[in-house]
């Protein structure tokens, strides 16, 4: 469950304050989130500095990894000395300091390391040096390691309220989900025009997953294709084709997430609630209030939930929307 920064942070200062701070922390959450500014503040918890930026803890010692290059990727690195690479983060980390200091490290898109980068960042995390701060920041923790994600602790954070925006895939949703008001609701054939629709605006964002990654693997292969056997190509097959199908179940989840918003919304303007997840599309869910008894609307959201539960089993998911949407909207 996501939570709002203000909470998160008294959590992790309550960690501190009984001894219990972790060496590891990932930071989720989408882009409105500001995970940056979150990470900016969490480093205070263990330094007497103050910096709002995160770029100006740099000059406190901490080690701030970002993308580099046309690529966008966080690397192992040549060497040591090399600046924003795996190497010369573990050796910054593992440099001597004052007594009662911190060593700080922060990965800004953690999900942009090689696969080679994230391996040997799995040393740091199994045997980290004492008194050791790392955060890594996600959008897409999905695209890491299973290894990595077993030996961090999550803090999801939702974005601050009215600040949020949208993918394109997920305006497209939106605009599936405004005309339901003036769309006839309660027929078969109504919800399955409308999971239609749903499927439309999953399959055109898979396919432009694949042709993001599936491009940037094409750049690899032209990279290392005088230098590398088949082996590694055939391994680096698998795991490109692994983080498709990841990025893929994580943009859903996200899609699904918003489809719940907006009929919780609807419940909400029910019961007189003063805060919505779209307060944008307060006046769609508000026509929808006022045509449907509560009764119905629990009915709908019993059925999203439960397709949100299928989705996550290996169950057909075309099946498995057709079967919601029915339940959800045609009756």
């Amino acid at each position: 469950m996501p939570y709002k920064a203000d909470h998160a942070f008294s959590l992790l200062t309550r960690a501190r304050d009984l001894g219990r701070l972790g060496h590891a922390y990932l930071i989720t959450g989408p882009r409105e989130a500001r995970l940056e500014d979150f990470a900016a503040r969490t480093l205070g918890l263990v330094s007497q500095a103050r910096h709002e930026v995160l770029d100006d803890w740099a000059q406190e010692g901490a080690v701030i990894l970002r993308p580099q290059s046309k690529s966008r990727r966080i690397s192992v690195g040549e060497h040591a000395d090399e600046p924003g690479s795996m190497r010369y983060l573990e050796r910054m980390i593992h440099r001597t300091v004052t007594p009662g200091q911190h060593k700080m490290g922060v990965l800004v898109d953690a999900e942009r390391m090689t696969t080679q980068a994230q391996n040997a960042f799995l040393k740091t995390l199994e045997e980290p040096p004492a008194r050791t701060l790392l955060l890594l920041l996600s959008s897409h923790p999905e695209q890491l390691l299973t290894t990595i994600l077993s030996r961090v602790i999550e803090m999801p954070l939702m974005p601050p309220a009215g600040v949020r925006e949208f993918d394109e895939h997920e305006q497209k949703l939106l605009a599936v989900l405004a005309q339901i008001a003036s769309r006839s609701t309660g027929s078969i054939g109504a919800a399955l025009g409308l999971k239609t629709d749903f499927q439309a605006v999953l399959e055109e964002m898979k396919e432009g997953i694949e042709e993001e990654i599936e491009g940037e693997f094409e750049k690899e292969q032209e990279h290392y294709a005088q230098t590398t056997d088949g082996a590694w190509l055939k391994q680096r097959e698998e795991e490109v084709s692994a983080r498709i199908q990841a990025t893929y179940l994580h943009r859903r989840d996200s899609l699904m997430d918003l489809l719940l918003a907006w009929m919780g919304d609807v419940a909400r303007i029910q019961a007189g609630a003063p805060n919505l997840d779209l307060p944008d599309y307060r006046a769609h869910t508000g026509r929808l209030a006022s045509q449907w008894t509560p009764e119905t609307v629990m009915k709908r959201l019993r059925a999203l939930r439960q397709l949100e539960q299928h989705l996550h089993t290996n169950v057909n998911e075309g099946l498995a929307l057709e079967v919601a949407f029915i339940q959800a909207f045609g009756r």
